[in-house]
């Protein structure tokens, strides 16, 4: 169960038992901290459409299934810092992309709950040794008939990382003796990771071809922008039939 207390959410603002970002910026950069005001300005006053200071590479998202909105996006720049730590690009496009799909296909949610919520990193988030204290940066949940299929999401760039023996990639497995020991019928785990790196830069230099990562829950972002969220979700659903 997942209350206001639990620390993926922001930090409680003192006094107002309200959740907060915290933004650090030179207050030299009068045109900065004045759009930043603007932003906090239509918080507070619940106007959560989405928001961009394209010019710091900034964005406020508003994703109605996330568990709390908005969530605050970075490309680039060290110009600001905040608290708790932002969206990466490849974070960023994931959740566009999964809002994208739930407001274009309806008909696939229907009888069915879809949350997420971003995990933070170590000392607040959901880490797991068992993957080399592994946090992934999401929890997505999907309930259907009364089961929770929970997906641990990554978005990840595998160029950088590597594929062979990686604890990440290989979490997939190691997700589901995590499930077998909950023993929760009701309860379905899975782990996926989000390539930002094409299937042809991991296969050139690391000699392992799309099928090969596809088997292990390895989904790519750039080249399957129109049916990764799809193939996610459908093995989720799927394994509700399987049980």
């Amino acid at each position: 169960e997942v209350t206001l207390s639990d620390p993926n959410f922001p930090v409680v603002k003192e006094g107002s038992g309200k959740h907060e970002y915290r933004i650090a910026v030179d207050k030299s950069k009068k045109d900065i901290v004045e759009k930043l005001q603007e932003l906090k300005a239509r918080i507070e006053k619940g106007d959560l459409k989405p928001w961009a200071l394209p010019s710091l590479g900034l964005r406020a998202l508003s994703f109605d299934r996330h568990l709390y909105t908005p969530l605050l996006a970075l490309d680039g720049t060290g110009l600001v810092e905040i608290t708790p730590v932002p969206l990466n690009q490849g974070e960023r496009q994931f959740v566009e992309d999964l809002q994208a799909y739930c407001e274009g296909n309806s008909k696939f949610l229907d009888g069915k709950e879809l949350y997420l919520l971003r995990n933070l990193s170590r000392g607040r988030g959901i880490g797991f040794f068992e993957a080399g204290n592994f946090h992934p940066d999401f929890i997505l949940w999907l309930l259907i008939d009364g089961r929770q299929h929970v997906a641990f999401v990554d978005p990840k760039g595998l160029v950088q990382l590597g594929v062979e023996n990686n604890e990440k990639i290989e979490f997939y497995k190691t997700i589901k003796e995590i499930e077998e020991r909950l023993g929760d019928p009701d309860v379905v785990l899975s782990s996926y990771i989000v390539s930002v790196s094409s299937s042809q830069e991991v296969e050139k230099r690391w000699g392992r071809d799309k099928a090969y990562l596809a088997e292990r829950n390895v989904v790519f972002q750039k080249e399957d922008r129109d049916s990764y969220v799809r193939t996610m979700l459908s093995r989720m659903a799927d394994s509700s039939d399987a049980g």
